[in-house]
């Protein structure tokens, strides 16, 4: 396993303290960081060494987890985020996820989900919680082309496949197509609808109206 430094967002002491203390039982994880609240995390970005993963919870103080995400991707794009929390409203879901979450699992979530979930989204895997999937699965019908994000026809049956959670390599085979050729229409699909990840693409997506 790749090392993984983490930082963790969250305002609950007593949670936080029992997270902590779980990710440092762990080999190859460092929980270098703690904070209560968005405002003291992003102002360490600025000075401080910045961490692989970060664990945000959304109900926090001054800011919300969603907001900070956003800041995040503007200063520190290169950073996975995974939320962690008691949310699972739909809106809530698709918010965090369009904002550029990469992992979306609640706090009811076991120990070995969590450090799964981990290894999963630092290796470029999404990661939902049960609910939190059905959330999503029960949005996703047929993909329909939506002209304000200028999506060809192509464009819109791959991302049609990627809501359902379809590798590159079975997006090619599905559409008959090259691996390389499906990475071209995900990069395009990225671009146009200014996200930065496949969960954040398929959150829009879904808010937007582009899947039904």
């Amino acid at each position: 396993m790749i090392p993984i430094t983490i930082w963790i967002v969250e305002d609950e002491s007593v949670y936080r303290r029992s997270l902590q203390r779980m990710l440092d039982r762990q080999d190859q994880i460092t929980c270098a960081q703690v904070f209560p609240s968005c405002i003291p995390f992003l102002e360490a970005l600025e000075s401080e060494e910045h961490p692989d993963l970060v664990l945000m919870d959304l109900g926090l103080p001054e800011m919300s987890g969603v907001e900070g995400i956003k800041k995040l991707n503007v200063l520190a794009p290169d950073i996975t985020v995974m939320v962690l929390t008691i949310f699972n409203e739909k809106e809530k879901v698709l918010e965090a996820l369009e904002a550029g979450a990469a992992g979306y699992l609640l706090k009811n979530a076991t120990e070995a989900e969590i450090i799964k979930g981990i290894q999963d989204v630092f290796m470029g895997q999404s990661v939902l919680s049960p609910a939190v999937a059905r959330i999503v699965l029960e949005e996703i019908r047929t993909p329909a082309p939506v002209g304000e994000f200028n999506l060809s026809d192509r464009e819109t049956e791959v991302l049609g496949l990627l809501a359902r959670d379809l590798s590159a390599k079975e997006i090619a085979s599905n559409l008959d197509i090259t691996v390389r050729t499906t990475r071209f229409h995900l990069s395009n699909i990225y671009e146009k609808l200014q996200v930065p990840s496949q969960t954040s693409a398929v959150a829009k997506a879904i808010r937007s109206g582009i899947i039904e």
